[in-house]
Parts: structure tokens; C-alpha cells; sequence
């Protein structure tokens, strides 16, 4: 049995049957569908509208293999009655949270008060502050532009545009004028460690690209996400290991990324962390799945990865 625990409807052209025929092809008997909410985005341009609306719909129309989870954004301004109206609904966890707000603000703090009233789980987004790079206006050069600085080639060409810009006066000037701050995406681990010991009674479930990069103690700023092969864990192994209410899922880029990077590690991660770690795939086409049987893990650890973590945090 396998259940992918992280996908959405209305991303990457997926409806609900297009997401089921996928499960189907992987042989995958349910999956988790998530919203992404996020009332005053800092970049709108950078939101997807993923609404809970459409989640149910799907999940009414394919009900023993679409499972629906919610996060509303934790600014609303009627949380608990947006709670107790879609768990009335069915839904069996809250997710995806990705709003650009810090764990340490209070507005934080009152949702995951809310959060575990519900004793469901959370699976949140985690992401790096930056300097977004946004057009000015129309042209072929400005779109090149954009795409350079901005998520082209896992991050390396921004960096060395960057670093030569600084030589160059029109260039330099150019790309300051056109950068935003993006203030990130729940980015802090220091404070997330704080929020977990404060609400044991929440299921925290990691996900996002700053989430997988803390898979090993080092880092480089020319990386989205981190390449190659690395001597020890960072902080994400240790907070795994010392708290019992904090899991994370292997989707996406970022999750295929922090696994195929260097495999042996990644084994030797997954071994120890097996029964805290759920597959999933976020709309991606990853052959995650032939990676996690590639690295001949016991029949009883797959198992657990692939749909027996997901039953017990739907309990």
C-alpha cells in the first residue's frame, strides 16, 4: 500500500481525475490533498490559489482515495469558526501552512493553540528569505532576466550574476532597482524548535526547501537546494530525534533533492528516521518512489515511509 501524503488539485494541471489515474499508474491507493491559503501574500505573484473548496469537491467525487486536509491562513480573522466549519466537513489534518510569517509571531502562536484542540496534524512549508528579482515591464530580456535571478538553474545563475554585477555599474544598479524582499516562509528553526516543545500535542509534519537543506550541517548561498554529498546531518536529523510530535514528508523537488544528493546518507537518514518520515510526491514527477527501492531499506522500513507513518498521523 503506498499513500502519497502530500499532493494538490488545481496544481501542474491536476483535477481530481487526472490525480487519480496518476495514483493509479504508481499504484498508489490514496492521497492527502492540501490547500495553500494566504490572505495578504508579501509577492502575490508567487501564490497559487489552492482553495479548500475545491478539495472537498475532489474528495466528494473520489471519497476512498482523496483525502482533504486545510490550513487557513493564520491571519483570518475568523479562525476557530474556519476550523470547527471544515473539520465538521470531513477534513483529517491541517495543511499545507505556507505563509510568510515567523513561528515566533503571535498570530503563529493562537493557530497552533487552535491546532491542537483538533489533534490533527500540520504539515507546513518552510522557505529562506531572499531578494526576488520582478519585472519592470514587458521584453524578451527583462523574462530572461527574471528567470536568471530568480529560480533558474537551482539558484546558481543568480549567484554569479549577482557576485558580477557588483563589478558593473548599469547591471549592479539595474537588478537592485528591481529586486523585492521576500521575507520567507516560516524559515526559523530556532523558533519552530521552541513552538514544538510548546504544543506536543501538535503533529508537525516538515516539508519545503529550507526544511531539506538542514539535512546536512552544511550550506551554500549559490543553492536553492543543496547539492552534493555531505559528513554529517544538520539540524532537521536532530530535532527528529529528540521530538517525538515532529515528522516530515519527502515531497517535491526539495524532498527528491535532499534524498538522491547523496544516497548514502540518505539511507542511512531514512534507517534511522523511518518511522517519522511519510512519501509524497507535491505534484512532482520524481521517480521518487524507484529511489526509496533503490536504496534496499528493510521490507518493514518501506513500508512504514510509503503508508504506515500516514495511518497512524491520520488516527
Amino acid at each position: 500500500m503506498i499513500i502519497d501524503a502530500h499532493m494538490h488539485v488545481g496544481l501542474e494541471g491536476y483535477d481530481a481525475s487526472t490525480i487519480v489515474r496518476a495514483m493509479d499508474r504508481k499504484g498508489v491507493a490514496q492521497s492527502w490533498l492540501l490547500t495553500w491559503d494566504e490572505i495578504n501574500p508579501p509577492l502575490p505573484g508567487l501564490v497559487m490559489e489552492l482553495p479548500i473548496d475545491s478539495v472537498l469537491e475532489a474528495c466528494a467525487s473520489y471519497p476512498d482515495r482523496l483525502i482533504p486536509f486545510y490550513a487557513p491562513d493564520p491571519s483570518s480573522k475568523k479562525l476557530n469558526e474556519e476550523f470547527d466549519l471544515f473539520a465538521c466537513k470531513g477534513i483529517r489534518g491541517f495543511g499545507e501552512l505556507k505563509v510568510s510569517l515567523k513561528w515566533e509571531d503571535p498570530l503563529v502562536e493562537k493557530y497552533l493553540d487552535v491546532v491542537q484542540t483538533h489533534r490533527m496534524a500540520l504539515i507546513f512549508h518552510m522557505e529562506n528569505p531572499r531578494l526576488q528579482y520582478v519585472q519592470e515591464k514587458e521584453g524578451l530580456f527583462q523574462w530572461v532576466l527574471e528567470r536568471l535571478m530568480n529560480d533558474k538553474y537551482n539558484g546558481i545563475s543568480r549567484y554569479y550574476i549577482s557576485r558580477f554585477a557588483e563589478t558593473t555599474g548599469i547591471l549592479k544598479r539595474k537588478i537592485k532597482k528591481s529586486q523585492v524582499n521576500f521575507p520567507g516562509i516560516l524559515f526559523d528553526f530556532s523558533s519552530l524548535e521552541k513552538r514544538i516543545r510548546q504544543f506536543p500535542g501538535v503533529r508537525f509534519i516538515g516539508h519545503g526547501p529550507d526544511f531539506w537543506n538542514g539535512i546536512s550541517a552544511s550550506q551554500h548561498p549559490k543553492f536553492i537546494h543543496q547539492k552534493g554529498s555531505y559528513s554529517n546531518f544538520g539540524i532537521i536529523d536532530r530535532l527528529l530525534e529528540e521530538y517525538d510530535n515532529l515528522y516530515c514528508d519527502i515531497s517535491g523537488t526539495s524532498g527528491f533533492n535532499a534524498l538522491n544528493r547523496d544516497q548514502s546518507q540518505a539511507r542511512r537518514f531514512l534507517l534511522k528516521h523511518e518511522s517519522k518520515i511519510l512519501y509524497g510526491t507535491d505534484n512532482t514527477s520524481f521517480p521518487l518512489l524507484e529511489l526509496l527501492r533503490s536504496l534496499k531499506l528493510g521490507e518493514e522500513q518501506l513500508e512504514s515511509i510509503l503508508h504506515k507513518n500516514a495511518l497512524r498521523l491520520l488516527e
